[in-house]
């Protein structure tokens, strides 16, 4: 068997693009970069002082609808952000890069109860989840739902903030 694939370059790519589509929807949204155990984003309404906490899980290989969660031990997060960004495909020892092109990345944003409502656990005591139609019938109503996180920070869906 072949060494693993190193994905970190990959996983640090989704963060920063689901922070860009936060930003894009006039979200101010700052990245945890270390000793932030539970959270990778942190977004905020600073006219009214408050801020949620986001945890961004991403899988890069296409069609991969499973996604491993925090343990119970680490902060809770206010939200997930499943990212598939569907940029890889294996076949045999050897992966390829998709581009976005052919397959566009999928972002799926949950509030921590939603997630809490789906999760399963595996063998081994792992929390998980299947982002998935035959899993979650409503899952196209996450795609890309920005809005939940406005309503949470108290935002105007439409709103655009003045300096």
């Amino acid at each position: 068997m072949g060494k693993r694939l190193e994905t970190k370059l990959f996983s640090n790519g989704a963060e920063f693009l689901v922070m860009a589509k936060l930003l894009l929807t006039n979200i101010q949204t700052y990245k945890a970069y270390v000793n932030f155990e539970g959270y990778d984003l942190v977004c905020t309404n600073p006219n009214k002082g408050l801020s949620a906490k986001v945890q961004v899980k991403s899988k890069n290989f296409v069609g991969d609808t499973s996604f491993y969660l925090n343990s119970d031990d680490k902060a809770k997060s206010d939200f997930y952000v499943f990212a598939q960004t569907n940029s890889l495909k294996r076949n045999g020892e050897k992966y390829k890069i998709i581009s976005d092109d052919i397959i566009e990345a999928k972002l799926y944003v949950m509030d921590y109860d939603t997630v809490e409502k789906h999760k399963r656990i595996d063998k081994k005591g792992t929390n998980w989840i299947s982002i998935s139609k035959r899993n979650i019938s409503n899952i196209d109503d996450y795609l890309n739902n920005w809005g939940q996180i406005k309503r949470f920070l108290k935002m105007n869906e439409n709103e655009i903030t003045k300096s």
